[in-house]
């Protein structure tokens, strides 16, 4: 049997290659990822959608500074994606990423972002949503419902398209 640790690096592994289905296999059926603060999904459906959007943006997470505490593994880590690249952000890092486990399976994923990180990205996704309130309202008010952000395939698809004409309007 894995190690937890060797369970978190293949987390890492699978998400950095885009193999969703891999992603999943490593978590339980009752899985909890929260990112403080923003927001909560609950079950591989969820996740999955999460994934399939980080796929699409070609995220890459990188992992570091492990400790135990409290039957829990917690790092530090950072993340890149094209979402980030476009709006002109290098890095967001992440202050804690706690992970517990069950049956040999991630079962919960609690990641807090560094506060400069959180702001930056405040920023950026402030600018693109007013100018596409301005320039394609039905589009952001599907993508952004309520504030919320959708996840998905599709999603994040439709945001490259997007980001690619703001990014041409912002020149």
């Amino acid at each position: 049997m894995k190690s937890e640790k060797e369970i978190v690096f293949a987390y890492q592994e699978a998400h950095n290659t885009h193999d969703v289905d891999a992603v999943l296999a490593l978590l339980s059926p009752n899985i909890r990822f929260g990112m403080t603060g923003l927001w909560v999904r609950e079950g591989l459906d969820e996740v999955r959608a999460l994934e399939e959007w980080d796929a699409v943006m070609n995220s890459q997470l990188t992992f570091n500074k492990f400790k135990r505490r409290n039957q829990r593994l917690e790092c530090n880590g950072v993340e890149v994606n094209d979402w980030y690249r476009t709006v002109g952000i290098e890095q967001v890092y992440f202050d804690l990423i706690r992970f517990e486990f069950e049956a040999g399976k991630i079962r919960h994923i609690r990641a807090k972002m560094a506060p400069k990180s959180e702001m930056t990205i405040d920023r950026a996704v402030n600018d693109v949503v007013r100018w596409a309130l301005d320039v394609y309202p039905k589009e952001i008010e599907d993508l952004v419902p309520r504030s919320v952000f959708r996840y998905g395939h599709e999603q994040a698809l439709r945001w490259k398209k997007l980001l690619e004409e703001w990014k041409k309007a912002a020149s």
